[in-house]
């Protein structure tokens, strides 16, 4: 990774590790909370998300401009902040008014859940790739603790991969354990990226 993409990649690292402390804050404290008991603080969470997830895309995009050995890593994050601003963005606009609008609608609902959580599970399917992508630059390298990072990420990206696109069929059954897989996964993605920023020193 060139010297002048160091503090954009701690950036990034940075957005995306916050990304999965608000998931975690956001299952510890809303978790079985119905949408319009919890809507204070949901939206919240989702309003800082989609605005990470905007800073991760475009910031990524930087790095597919200045780094080219690792492009396929950068296009990944692209897309994966792309795809949970999406996601984020049907939270925000339709949760509330689709629960509100009465038991009569209640397919309308469940047709914008599943909308969301399609994107939700495609996003970690791309995250698990960027964690791939970037774990393997790491691996292929000569510094031990780099070469364990990177294989690290290698793992939790291939798992977040199988996990989310069998959830993409199953639906949203599968939301905990695919949420999870995506979310180890984009925590070593971020710790991958800052680890290579760190090697550009």
């Amino acid at each position: 990774m060139p010297q002048t993409m160091r503090p954009i990649a701690i950036f990034i690292s940075a957005l995306l590790i916050l990304t999965v402390i608000s998931q975690l804050v956001y299952t510890a404290t809303l978790s079985g909370v119905g949408i319009v008991e919890g809507w204070p603080l949901r939206s919240t969470i989702w309003t800082v998300e989609i605005l990470l997830f905007t800073a991760i895309a475009i910031a990524s995009v930087v790095g597919l401009i200045r780094s080219p050995s690792l492009q396929l890593g950068w296009s990944a994050l692209v897309v994966a902040g792309l795809m949970n601003m999406i996601q984020s963005g049907i939270g925000l606009s339709m949760f509330l008014p689709a629960s509100q609008a009465g038991e009569e609608f209640a397919p309308l609902m469940g047709t914008v859940l599943a909308g969301s959580f399609l994107f939700y599970y495609l996003a970690k399917v791309v995250l698990g790739l960027a964690a791939i992508f970037f774990g393997l630059a790491l691996f292929r390298g000569v510094d031990t603790i780099g070469r364990a990072l990177g294989l690290v990420s290698l793992i939790t990206g291939l798992v977040a991969i199988v996990l989310n696109i069998a959830a993409v069929r199953m639906g949203l059954g599968a939301v905990p354990l695919a949420g999870a897989s995506g979310a180890i996964a984009t925590f070593f993605a971020g710790c991958a990226v800052w680890y290579s920023a760190r090697q550009a020193e």
